[in-house]
């Protein structure tokens, strides 16, 4: 199977990479070469009603405060009727979790860490339709599978106290207009993040994709690692005291006390064998949208299991899945990952697990190779009978 590419056109992968990602946009003409829409408005909609998927409807009002209005899902068939003829968009969130074609317009990206990927939106849009000047803590590639859209870009005001208040919504309240740019039928904007942006429909059946990728905020790191070793480690380092030889006051705090906390928490950011363990915990961990969006594991045998390999032709990845891998020096030489946990490979090939890792879907081709080593048998065992690999 091919790998389909973004046509930048004029740049390389790499000029991409170094001069423009989370540093400024981008705006990319016919970007998805083969791209096929397969997703119609009906559909859309009607994932929108069910429960297990996120969904909103924001509808402008520009002529009547507050402007902005934010209805959430799931939605029924009335909400629909009721909607005004423009100003009105839907959105639907995490849609490459449900349907596992929309997951692999992710092999356009692969010039990216998989691992870095959170989701795929879909808009749909009236004419008129926006949900407002906002910004983003994340990278983003809109793109416009269907209709024409105007993008207004700021990089002016984008900080938390810049919001319009009174509006269910992070709607920006001074937005300057920087740069201008429509977009049709295939085209493609790459947005850094805090960059602001204001998307107005100039069609009905305005589609645009939102190629997201995650971000991670100095708390929720510190957080997630505080978490990690509380749980899977022992203290191994206390807090010292300064020397209190020349103390004067006995409720003062002195710069040595505050200064002995912080080279303790040095100490515990210094091991580095922890820190990569977590952050390859932390950079597979799911949210819970996808977490509710895996299967059930089924009950079969390793026999059943290898006759019915045998007789496929690919292996296909879940869509939530999240698999991420480090290379060691020595034993075990690799440490895999997947949704949040660093799994138990030991003597499966390295290769294999290369390979799962880096492919949405694999080809037994490439499996056969493997399949004579126990180790890996049971290794691609769990994977399916968790139906992560299928």
């Amino acid at each position: 199977m091919t790998t389909p590419s973004i046509n930048f056109e004029q740049i390389s992968i790499n000029t991409f990479l170094t001069d423009f990602w989370q540093k400024k946009p981008l705006v990319i003409r016919n970007a998805l070469p083969k791209f096929q829409n397969i997703l119609p408005a009906d559909e859309l909609a009607g994932l929108s009603m069910e429960e297990e998927i996120e969904s909103r409807i924001v509808i402008a009002t520009p002529e009547a405060a507050p402007y902005w209005h934010l209805k959430n899902g799931p939605f029924l068939d009335k909400d629909y009727q009721q909607l005004p003829p423009s100003h009105w968009t839907l959105l639907v969130q995490g849609l490459d979790r449900w349907i596992p074609e929309l997951a692999l317009l992710f092999e356009y990206f692969n010039f990216i860490p998989q691992w870095r990927v959170d989701d795929l939106m879909i808009s749909y849009a009236s004419e008129h339709g926006s949900v407002g000047p906002h910004y983003d803590n994340y990278d983003v590639f809109l793109y416009q599978a269907q209709g024409r859209r105007r993008w207004l870009l700021t990089t002016k005001h984008c900080n938390e106290k810049n919001y319009m208040t009174d509006v269910p919504l992070r709607i920006m309240q001074q937005f300057d207009v920087e740069e201008e740019y429509i977009l049709e039928e295939g085209d493609m904007l790459y947005l850094p993040p805090h960059v602001g942006h204001y998307g107005i429909a100039l069609s009905n059946d305005c589609m645009t994709y939102s190629f997201g990728y995650r971000s991670y905020s100095d708390r929720e790191l510190w957080d997630s690692f505080g978490d990690y070793c509380a749980e899977l480690f022992e203290v191994s380092t206390y807090y010292k005291d300064p020397n209190w030889a020349n103390l004067q006051e006995t409720s003062e705090l002195p710069n040595e006390a505050w200064m002995s906390a912080k080279a303790t928490l040095i100490s515990l950011l210094d091991d580095e064998k922890k820190l990569k363990l977590w952050f390859g915990c932390f950079a597979t961990q799911l949210d819970r949208q996808a977490e509710a969006s895996l299967p059930e594991p089924v009950s079969k045998s390793l026999k059943f299991f290898m006759k019915k390999l045998l007789q496929t032709t690919t292996f296909t990845r879940h869509p939530s899945v999240r698999f991420a891998y480090q290379i060691e020096e020595e034993a075990p030489f690799i440490r895999l990952f997947i949704n949040g946990c660093e799994w138990n490979c030991q003597n499966v090939s390295i290769e294999l697990i290369k390979l799962v890792a880096n492919q949405r879907v694999v080809s037994m081709e490439k499996i056969k190779p493997w399949l004579h080593q126990i180790e890996n048998q049971n290794f691609l065992f769990e994977l399916w009978t968790l139906q992560w690999l299928s």
